[in-house]
């Protein structure tokens, strides 16, 4: 029993518990993708419970993640407004600027051109594609074991920018690529997802705005998690930023975004994130790490020991001070 207590007080360590609970994730998802499930909120709130459990702060995971869960549900319900509401679908322009950007050739019809015979290409894109809400839930979750006051900035930022999109796909909607392909607007451009994805009831039933391309949030999801990831490890912003990459291609591979739905999905993300560190983390108590209170001699000044009132459960014993894998702001450990 004793062997017992002492490995799960091993990994409910941040490093250990973090490495875990992605590996689980990551693994659980893999195979709902190879299933042809999609991997939507609803189901991958009930995918962590798991990692609740194992953390030891179960009843704060409900507090944190289910009013998150339950406002990203409805923004996604909100969405299935936005094509209902008799604004016509734009479609020449985005093409226009894409073909300005580039010299007179369109980035969507020439990489299909090129690379669109490439069926494994179309599987990995296809994959990348449908991680579009495993990969910020991860980074949510990632932050959530490590620092909960910056899972709090980056949930709440994450919210803000998907209702601040919600406005612009109601009022200047812009049909995708493949759309126009279909309309004839761009000759060979279509959609080149390669995987079969069945949807959630729940997440069916809310209906999203399927033809939502500008801004892409799909380029906007990854770059706020790396940007959020950064002051807390640096090796996990880089994987992000490096994953960021991968999604702006693959959107554009497959026909589903513009390179101008991706530029505006990265201003969207880089104004949120400052927009949330400059003016709404220094007016909000509850998004500002806690000043360290006074420590026993030979304590680092300005860094401040867990308490018993900041996790379900105390620390596991002799854990205390020890330097772990992923550190607070500005380090790895």
């Amino acid at each position: 029993m004793s062997r017992m207590h002492a490995s799960l007080r091993y990994f409910r360590r941040p490093g250990p518990l973090v490495g875990v609970s992605l590996a689980y994730l990551l693994l659980v998802s893999g195979v709902m993708i190879w299933r042809g499930i999609s991997v939507s909120p609803d189901y991958l709130l009930l995918i962590l419970v798991p990692v609740a459990l194992l953390s030891g702060r179960f009843l704060r995971f409900l507090r944190d993640w289910v009013p998150f869960i339950a406002l990203f549900l409805g923004y996604e319900a909100v969405r299935g407004i936005a094509p209902k509401s008799g604004i016509k679908a734009h479609y020449e322009w985005p093409i226009q600027i894409d073909k300005a950007l580039f010299g007179g050739t369109d980035p969507s019809q020439w990489v299909q051109a090129q690379l669109g015979s490439l069926h494994w290409l179309a599987v990995a894109c296809t994959v990348v594609y449908f991680c579009h809400f495993i990969i910020p839930i991860a980074v949510g979750m990632v932050l959530w074991l490590v620092d909960r006051v910056q899972f709090l900035r980056y949930t709440v930022a994450l919210l803000a920018m998907s209702f601040a999109a919600f406005v612009v796909f109601l009022l200047v909607p812009v049909a995708p690529p493949w759309l126009a392909g279909q309309h004839h607007l761009l000759p060979g451009v279509q959609s080149l997802i390669s995987l079969p994805s069945s949807v959630s009831p729940y997440y069916n039933w809310l209906d999203p705005d399927a033809s939502a391309a500008f801004p892409s949030l799909h380029a906007a999801y990854p770059l706020l998690a790396a940007l959020a990831l950064w002051p807390v490890t640096r090796r996990g912003a880089a994987l992000a930023f490096t994953w960021c990459a991968a999604v702006w291609f693959s959107v554009v591979y497959l026909g589903q975004h513009y390179v101008t739905d991706v530029l505006g999905g990265i201003v969207f993300a880089v104004v949120t994130w400052g927009i949330m560190m400059r003016f709404v983390v220094p007016r909000v108590a509850s998004l500002q790490h806690r000043p360290a209170a006074a420590g026993p001699a030979g304590a680092r000044p300005g860094v401040s020991e867990p308490s018993s009132t900041d996790l379900d459960t105390a620390e596991p014993a002799g854990t205390k001070g020890r330097a772990t894998p992923l550190g607070p702001a500005g380090s790895d450990r």
